[in-house]
């Protein structure tokens, strides 16, 4: 009886290890959000927005495949990237293979993709921050760095802000929001959620952040024990209402310090604005 439970608990694992490694990392989720702005202009009333975040990427391969796949289907308005679009361990020469992920997703949605930079960027020894913005808007993204753009449609606008890195304290809010008219719809682009900590009660009026993972890995009945923020879980994933602020939290598409994920699929955010 001993040998028949061992070898079934044996094979579970073996199972949950595969599960782990091989299938949730490539299970992509798609997590569907409206936000109601009173304030919202016309134009912009029922636009798609897909966000996605910390994608880690050293190269062209299935994860990126499936992303383009899947935001091709989703058909958004406007693309939003919230940090970490390659990993820390990322190298120079690995960027021309990263490379026809930026340039696919610049030539289907050219002037529509803005994104930020995450932590593993800058704790990157290997890549020049300046070179490889250059690099990346050559493709067709835009990188927000501290600093804030009208997205104009029919004539109308909103603000779209990107602050740098607030967990490695490469964020400058003051300068991020510099210009702003008051009435004007505000969403804010930052890599980790902790940039909460520095903004005014209804300053903005959504936060789109990344960073966690979610978790990333989310055992039953065991808090989550990976979170890097200095808060350390206070904001893990999805939706919250933080100083009169929408706060939604993506849980990435790759992984960090593991190759795996556990009841904590990779997520692409459809977001829809509106006005009500």
């Amino acid at each position: 009886m001993m040998i028949f439970l061992g070898s079934i608990f044996f094979i579970l694992l073996l199972l949950i290890i595969w599960y782990s490694f091989r299938f949730e990392p490539y299970n992509f989720k798609v997590e569907k959000i409206r936000f109601d702005f009173k304030n919202l202009p016309l134009s912009f009333d029922r636009i798609k927005i897909v966000q996605i975040s910390d994608l880690h990427s050293k190269k062209f391969g299935r994860k990126e495949k499936l992303v383009l796949k899947i935001i091709n289907q989703l058909n958004p308005d406007y693309i939003f990237i919230t940090g970490d679009i390659i990993d820390n361990q990322t190298k120079t020469k690995d960027l021309d293979l990263c490379r026809p992920f930026w340039e696919k997703l610049g030539q289907q949605y050219q002037n529509r993709i803005f994104g930020v930079f995450g932590n593993h960027l800058h704790d990157s020894r290997k890549i020049n921050i300046h070179e490889f913005k250059k690099l990346v808007e050559s493709c067709g993204i835009s990188i927000l760095l501290n600093e804030n753009k009208k997205l104009i449609r029919n004539g109308e606008y909103l603000y779209l802000i990107g602050v740098d890195d607030p967990r490695t304290k490469h964020h400058n809010l003051e300068q991020a929001m510099q210009g702003l008219e008051d009435n004007r719809v505000k969403i804010l682009l930052a890599h980790s959620p902790e940039i909460i900590e520095d903004l005014k009660e209804s300053e903005v009026d959504l936060i789109l952040a990344g960073h966690t993972h979610g978790g990333q890995v989310r055992l039953p009945l065991i808090p989550n024990f990976w979170i890097p923020t200095r808060d350390r879980g206070k904001y893990v994933s999805g939706l919250y209402r933080v100083k009169q602020i929408p706060l939604y939290i993506n849980r990435g598409i790759g992984v960090d310090l593991l190759p795996i994920r556990f009841n904590c699929p990779p997520e692409i955010t459809l977001i829809e604005l509106r006005k009500g």
